[in-house]
């Protein structure tokens, strides 16, 4: 019994990360990895207005 339930939990991981990989356009981690390719130490994170979903107005910043 115990082997189905971690079956069911694993299939069920599994849509959920397909069905979030399968969204449309680059994630926060691409776009801030296409600002310069390869390993670089002194790149930061993405600025708060280019984040997803950042709006100012709202959020008071």
């Amino acid at each position: 019994m115990d082997v189905l339930h971690k079956a069911v939990y694993a299939f069920v991981t599994g849509a959920v990360a397909d069905a979030l990989a399968a969204r449309g356009g680059p994630g926060p981690g691409q776009r801030h990895a296409a600002l310069r390719p390869g390993r670089h130490a002194d790149v930061g994170p993405l600025p708060r207005e280019d984040a997803p979903g950042a709006d100012p107005r709202r959020h008071g910043w």
